[in-house]
């Protein structure tokens, strides 16, 4: 240990600290004023002689005086714990974070302490790089990951109702994540969260698709207003006309009935095998829309023969005509509201 001069004293001459030095106590300065003091009074002693008693005894107290005052001075020195260092750990890193007073004294200690704690704990060595088989090992060994791929014991997604036909494929993920040698916690919280992101991502585009459909459909209806139905049925025996399978009826379905413009092509297609009579398609033109209600109303009255113009024909004919051109009627003046 080193004492004030900075020269190696006995460790029974102070108190050892975590750093190996002296603890620094305030009344070091007074026991060696008082040292002086003590000396300094022999010395009158010596010089009066035997016969004088009071002179010594006077002499004696100045000396205590001495080392009280001595003792007072000690007792003011500012506290440095830095200087009592050797220069190479004074200047190092490790200790310029901390003041050089009692309060940094503490806080060195109490990192000192806390460091020792650290390394008495279970220590796992990082692997050096790719190529550290040996590392690798007891780092796997010391974080539980498996041997093999399927010692994760990954268990099965939850999915909603509607992904019941949808497969994970778990044997694919669980060799992915040994790979990057995750942890079984890790390959475990990851597989959750991407199936239940997976999840979310289908019912999203579900909802999505649902909503676009349902504007979709209200547009058409707005625009055709009765005859949508029948309308629909017409492209919808296009399809079925002409697709070769349930596959291909399946895919033109729901490629085409995804734009308004797909549904619009496969109606006029069938309104066309309607108006020439071709087959099942010769009696499914049975609604109109109001445009092509008013165009009908047109039509008949620009024909001075037909039944509804043509007061020679039947009453039969002149009735029914009557019936079918207020219908027309009806329709046009259901879509203007």
């Amino acid at each position: 240990m080193f004492n004030t001069t900075g020269s190696l004293i006995p460790a029974s001459a102070g108190q050892l600290n975590p750093f190996g030095m002296m603890s620094f106590a305030e009344g070091d300065g007074g026991g060696a004023g008082g040292s002086g003091g003590a000396g300094d009074g022999g010395a009158g002693d010596g010089g009066n002689g035997a016969g004088n008693q009071g002179g010594q005894g006077g002499d004696g107290g100045a000396g205590g005086a001495g080392a009280a005052g001595a003792g007072a001075a000690g007792a003011g020195t500012e506290f440095k714990w830095k200087d009592r260092l050797p220069t190479d750990l004074k200047n190092s890193p490790l200790f310029q974070g901390y003041d050089d007073t009692v309060d940094g004294f503490t806080k060195a200690a109490s990192g000192y302490a806390n460091l020792e704690k650290l390394l008495g704990n279970e220590k796992v060595p990082i692997p050096k790089g790719a190529d550290d088989k040996e590392g690798w090992s007891r780092f796997k060994k010391a974080m539980k990951i498996p041997d093999k791929a399927d010692g994760y014991g990954l268990a099965d997604p939850k999915l909603p109702d509607e992904m019941k036909d949808f497969a994970f494929n778990k044997k694919q993920f669980s060799e992915v994540v040994h790979k990057h040698n995750l942890t079984p916690d890790q390959a475990k919280g990851l597989w959750g969260a991407y199936t239940e992101m997976i999840g979310q991502i289908y019912q999203n585009a579900m909802r999505t698709q649902q909503e676009n459909m349902t504007t979709l459909i209200n547009g058409l209806k707005s625009e055709w207003g009765d005859a949508y139905d029948s309308k629909v049925d017409l492209g919808q025996m296009v399809i079925n006309k002409f697709a070769g399978d349930d596959d291909s009826n399946d895919f033109l379905t729901a490629t085409l009935v995804k734009d308004p413009r797909g549904i619009k092509f496969l109606t006029k297609l069938g309104e066309q095998f309607a108006e020439s009579k071709i087959g099942e398609f010769a009696y499914k033109r049975f609604s109109l829309t109001p445009q092509e209600a008013n165009s009908e109303i047109d039509r008949i009255l620009a024909d001075p023969n037909h039944p509804y113009n043509n007061e020679k024909a039947s009453q039969i004919e002149r009735d029914h005509a009557i019936d079918y051109v207020n219908s027309l009627y009806a329709t046009v003046n259901k879509g203007k509201g």
